[in-house]
């Protein structure tokens, strides 16, 4: 049985459904490819480091609070730090999940060493986030729609290939983006040298995705591509839309939305181009998505709140579509 989280109003819950694993002897008899090899010993690689690099998040957080006391963040940043971690927080969770059902859906053994490596550091850091907010007393609350339609997603589909896309290239760059702007503020220094390591961490599971996903786009027909670059499309609408909801708080963290959204976009494009580059094509095959992206971050940061919505639509149509 295979297991699958669902994210609703009062947390996750779990759906199972059967699924067959063969026993992937071809996989052991040869690796096809010089490629493939020289792949799956880069994967195997990520395994290695993850396990040469393993933190002990119990220790690490005992220590950084007998350091600097219990965190006392300012009363105006308190509510937009819960606000921010607790989709940080099951977040994490969803990525423990995800890079598990990755870990039992790959066959490639370099694959597999990188998602379980994976599954163990996410682990880490739920439990870590978990205590940490239990410092600045917590409580779970519903998550945005947008955020927990994305983690649905990405949880719940049976497409290797999507739900490699949706947590290695999409979710992983924003965590990355949050975890970079917020320890750049410095507003509590425990929280800061968690997310020091937890960007070490996360940093190093981009790779699977970057590696991995090129052999599965290969495989597909043009109609299963144009299917994927759709949900792509969809994920990519959410997550600006979940930037947007956030807005208040970021900037009450001094955090500016539309620079902290231009960076993660910068990332995921980044790791889009070498998916691109491994797959020895063009890169404007992502050009549909890059004009997605463009034309919906216009319309969500669109300077002049005062134009109705056809101005709007209008202008920010002609600024992306009407460029090459």
């Amino acid at each position: 049985m295979f297991l699958l989280q669902q994210f609703g109003p009062t947390g996750p819950s779990s759906v199972t459904y059967s699924c067959n694993m063969p026993i992937p002897y071809e996989t052991f008899r040869n690796l096809v490819s010089h490629e493939k090899e020289k792949n799956e010993t880069v994967l195997e690689g990520i395994y290695h480091r993850g396990q040469n690099n393993i933190w002990n998040g119990q220790e690490l957080l005992k220590e950084l609070v007998s350091k600097h006391g219990t965190p006392n963040i300012d009363s105006e940043k308190l509510g937009p730090i819960k606000n921010v971690f607790s989709i940080i927080l099951w977040g994490e969770y969803a990525a423990w999940n995800v890079s598990s059902q990755l870990s039992f859906m790959l066959d490639d053994y370099g694959a597999k060493m990188a998602a379980v490596s994976q599954a163990h550091d996410e682990a880490r850091h739920f439990y870590v986030m978990r205590d940490y907010l239990r410092l600045l007393e917590y409580e779970p609350q519903e998550l945005p729609s947008q955020v927990s339609y994305i983690l649905r997603e990405v949880c719940e589909t049976k497409h290797l290939a999507r739900k490699l896309l949706g947590m290695q290239l999409m979710i992983e760059p924003i965590a990355l983006t949050i975890f970079r702007f917020v320890r750049k503020g410095n507003i509590d220094p425990v929280l800061s040298s968690l997310l020091d390591h937890f960007e070490i961490d996360e940093s190093r599971h981009v790779a699977l995705g970057i590696k991995h996903l090129p052999r599965l786009l290969k495989e597909m027909s043009r109609a299963e591509l144009v299917k994927f670059l759709f949900w792509q499309a969809r994920l990519i609408n959410a997550e600006i839309s979940g930037l947007k909801f956030l807005e208040k708080d970021l900037i009450a963290l001094g955090i500016d939305p539309l620079e902290a959204f231009e960076f993660a976009e910068e990332k995921q494009l980044e790791c889009l181009r070498l998916v691109t580059q491994e797959m020895g094509i063009n890169k404007n095959i992502w050009k549909p998505i890059v004009k997605v992206i463009q034309f919906k971050k216009k319309m969500t940061f669109y300077p002049n709140k005062q134009d109705n919505l056809i101005k709007r639509f209008s202008i920010s149509l002609f600024e992306v579509f009407g460029t090459t």
